[in-house]
Formats: structure tokens, sequence, C-alpha cells
């Protein structure tokens, strides 16, 4: 059967009734509205029910509020994965929790929150689950919508379903002051909407990738899921097959809380370039040296995918731990000072895109037993240095990634690594040769002085700043002088300069900066490193 998609305006009634469930899967962030939002929320449906009661008898009947857009997928109809809406759903269903307080008896408003017995009127099951790899979600939703939850006692934390349901209960004792609740039930059930799109597959995963591309397109609002939170969906239900997703929620947040700590605000970002170097690592080992997949595609299609490949999620959890570390490994070496190592992962650190840095990443992942990572490994700084010979001499450009596939290919069978020289793109007569790069060819000219460790922090400089103490007034290497200093430290003392060119020009020249004679040197630093003949 293929994806079948359907769309229709339904009430709240509608929408929660029947044998409907909607669950919020693992993949999904966790609940997290806080009590502006729930507010917000609330203050929309006061308001338009009050429109609502003023409007003409032959008015009202036409009338609905929208809430908006949820996004359904299902290979089992009545059951449905929620793609799209859930901050919405759990508040709302939060909110007809504490107005069952005021009309007990209803048994439409029941129904809204759960499973209802037609003949005992029993509560068989929660109409809303959650999954979400949050450890105490699934309970926490479940102890607030028990009959005998004191909705009025002040929350003691900042988790965020006593929050609300607290906030919420306050905002329906102060509107029944002024409005009768019961109305205003029967105006949330019949006149509020949602429009529900529906995506039906012949498999959840084939339903699921569907809707996530409708959700791309519509939606406009927060942070949208990306790939990672697909991905990390994918290993809880493998896990679970094994019965095994209390032990992988643990393992998957100490994932998580890693690239958080090395991510800072971008742990998504990172969490995503783990798994495409964890892509380029599959692809090495078969050989595949063509353009790459997008990461979606790959991992739930390709028959080299290893969440097909391996059984176990902990193999790949294993796998993306000790591509995090060799990441980490690679940004420690880079703030070392004083390193011959450092300068050249600096160097590939500073090219124009991601593809060398990601290469060398694999290169470590690859000989990481190898690898003595406390010191100046000598396969590790050959490997580096050869590396930037290559990607320097071919200038900053995209094309670069095919030398790379190549080249994991090359690391992940074990064969001798020497990257290409591309002498004839070379040429040292003008600082725009260097194009996007100029700034790692400025850092290149200095590390090439065979007595110059690594300097960090670094910063580039402007050539102009410097000319206000030389002599020339030519602007060179693209306009830049790689320092860790200021013009005014410069000039007050040299002992502070880590860049042994500054400080050798400003010594012999009683700070004066001979600055021809000091390109001329760079001209043949680069020809001798590059191996380019005059």
């Amino acid at each position: 059967m293929s994806v079948q998609l359907t769309a229709e305006q339904k009430n709240i009634l509608s929408l929660l009734s029947a044998k409907s469930i909607y669950t919020i899967p693992p993949y999904q962030r966790p609940y997290s509205w806080g009590e502006d939002e729930c507010e917000a929320l609330f203050v929309d449906l006061e308001n338009a029910y009050v429109h609502y009661k003023h409007l003409e008898s032959n008015d009202k009947k036409d009338y609905c509020y929208f809430l908006g857009n949820i996004i359904l997928s299902t290979s089992n109809r009545d059951e449905y994965e929620v793609i799209d809406g859930q901050q919405r759903l759990t508040t709302l269903t939060i909110l007809l929790k504490v107005l069952l307080g005021y009309d007990k008896e209803n048994g439409d408003l029941k129904t809204t929150i759960w499973l209802v017995d037609p003949r005992t009127k029993e509560q068989l099951k929660q109409r809303l689950l959650l999954k979400t790899l949050m450890s105490t979600a699934k309970e926490d939703l479940e102890k607030i919508l028990k009959p005998d939850y004191n909705e009025d006692e002040k929350p003691k934390s900042d988790n965020p379903f006593y929050k609300n349901i607290y906030l919420l209960k306050q905002k329906v004792k102060e509107f029944n002051k002024h409005y009768i609740v019961p109305d205003f039930i029967d105006f949330l059930l019949e006149y509020v909407v949602f429009l529900p799109i529906y995506v039906q597959g012949h498999t959840s995963a084939q339903a699921r990738e569907q809707a996530l591309k409708i959700f791309e397109t519509v939606n406009n609002r927060g942070k949208p899921l990306d790939d990672s939170d697909i991905f990390k969906s994918t290993l809880y239900y493998k896990a679970n097959r094994n019965k095994k997703e209390d032990k992988f929620i643990n393992d998957w947040n100490d994932f998580e809380e890693k690239c958080i700590n090395m991510g800072k605000s971008n742990d998504s970002k990172l969490k995503l370039r783990v798994f495409r170097i964890y892509s380029y690592i599959c692809r090495g080992e078969n050989g595949i040296k063509s353009v790459e997949k997008g990461l979606r595609e790959f991992y739930e299609k390709d028959d080299i995918s290893p969440f097909k490949t391996k059984k176990d999620y902990k193999e790949n959890l294993d796998d993306l731990n000790k591509i995090l570390e060799s990441i980490e490994i690679f940004e420690n070496i880079c703030e070392q000072d004083g390193s011959e190592l450092a300068k050249w992962f600096q160097l590939i650190d500073l090219y124009s895109n991601m593809y060398p840095k990601d290469t060398t990443i694999i290169y470590l992942y690859k000989n990481y037993k190898l690898i003595n990572k406390n010191s100046e490994d000598p396969m590790l700084i050959n490997f580096a240095k050869n590396l930037v010979k290559s990607i320097y001499s071919k200038g900053a450009t995209a094309t670069i990634k095919f030398d790379m596939y190549a080249l994991m290919v090359d690391i992940m069978h074990n064969k001798d690594i020497t990257p290409k020289i591309y002498k004839d793109n070379l040429s040292f007569d003008s600082s725009s040769n260097f194009g996007a790069i100029y700034k790692g060819f400025s850092l290149l000219g200095s590390y090439l002085n065979k007595e110059q460790k690594s300097v960090f922090p670094y910063q580039f400089i402007k050539a102009k700043d410097l000319m206000k103490i030389a002599d020339s007034q030519h602007n060179y290497i693209g306009n830049t002088i790689p320092s860790n200093l200021t013009f005014r430290k410069i000039s007050l003392n040299k002992e502070d300069i880590k860049f042994l060119d500054l400080k050798d020009m400003l010594k012999e020249n009683k700070n004066k900066l001979k600055i021809d004679d000091w390109i001329n040197t760079l001209k043949t630093r680069y020809k001798e490193f590059f191996e380019v003949n005059e």
C-alpha cells in the first residue's frame, strides 16, 4: 500500500474519542511548555469563548476556534504517532483534566482523557501516551491525570507537568468567578478545532518518513526535529525489541550529556556531525567514493546502514561514543600551545570546509588504539602534515570532498596514505591566489619556521595595523599576519610575542617590520613545503 494522506477538520471531542490513541514517540523532544505558553493558550481559549457568547444565535452554529495543524502518522488506524502538536495536545489534556473537576459526570469530557468502557464507564487506558526519552515524563503525566491528584498543590520543582497543572487550575478557579465552567467545557469540545493531517503507510517507518517531510514543509514554529532525533528513535526501537529500553535511555542520555558538554549550545549540531562521520566510516569500510546521500536516506534505506548491519543498539552507541571521543581529541590537540602536532591540526581546522577535519577524525577513530593521544605521535604528525599539503595545494574547493572520500576508504582499509599534492594550482605571487583559505596560508607561513611550535590562542591582525611600524606600504598574505598579540603589545613588549618571525623582525629592525624581506622568506618556505621547483 502506498502512503495515504488525509486532512479533515475535527473538534476536540471528535479528535479525542472512539478508540484513538496518540503516542508521543521517543525521538520527540521532552514536554517543555512553560507557564507563559500555558497561560497564552488559556487566555486564547477564554477570549474565544467570550467572543462566541456574544455572537447572534445564527452565527454561533458556524463558529469555530482553530488551534492549528497536528501531523499524525500511522500504519494501524486508531494508533497515531504525533509528529507535530505534542506540546499543544499535552497541555490541552492537562487542561481537560483540570476542567473535569468542575464537571465530574461529563462522559464526553472523560473520553477526551481516557478510553472508557461504554458499559461500566471504567477508565481503560490513557488516550495520550508519552514515550519520550525523559526518564519520568510518562509517570509524571500519569500521576497528574489520576482522579485523586491535588491540583492545588504548589509544585516544589520546575517539572513542567506539575507547574502547568497548578497554573491551569488557578486560571480555571479565576475563570469560575465570572463564567460557568461546564458551559466553557461544552464550547471547547464542540467549537475548538484542529486540522489533523493523517499520514498512513504500510509500515510505521514509511508513514513516519512522509509525515516528517510534511512537518518540515508546514512547520514555522519553534525548533523542527532534526535527523538525530529520528536516529535516536530507531535505536530506541532496536533496544525495545531486545527488552533493553531502560538501559538504552540511560546510555543515550549519557551520550547526549557528552554532546552538551562538548557542543555547549550547539549539541544538536554536534550530534548530527557524529552521525555524519559515522556514515563516512561505513562508506569507507565498503569502499564507496561516490557522492554521499542525505543522512536520513542513508540510515533508514541504505543496505550498509549500521542500523541494519549491527544487531544491538549498544554496538551503534559504542561507535558513536568513540567518534565523539575522537572529535574531542582533535579539538583538544588544536588548543595545545607549544606542540608540533597542534600546528597541523590547526591548519586542517582552518580549511574552508569540514571534509579534511572529518577525515582526520576518521583517522583517529580507525587508529584509536595505536595512537598515543598524550604525546607528539609521529604517525599522526606525518598524516596531518601530508593532509595539509594536499588540501592547501588544491585550494578552497568543495571538490576536495572526492579526495577525502577516497582517503576515507584507504584509512578504513589500512592502506598506505599518500595524499596528492596539486603543484600546478600553486602560485605565491599574490595573496589573492589563496582565496578563502588565506588565513590558513598565513598561519602556515609562520608554522613553516622550523623552530616554531603551535600558538594557542592566536588571532589574525591585518597587515595595515602592523604597517604603522613598518617601512613598506604594501599588503601581503591576504592582508593578515597571524599573531596572538595586539599592535599595542607588539610595540611595548617583544617578549610576549609567540610567533618567532615577528619577534625576529622586530628584534633585528628595532621595531621596524621589513615586510618585503619577510614575504620573500614565506615564498621560499611555501615552495619547499609543497615541493615546487622554480
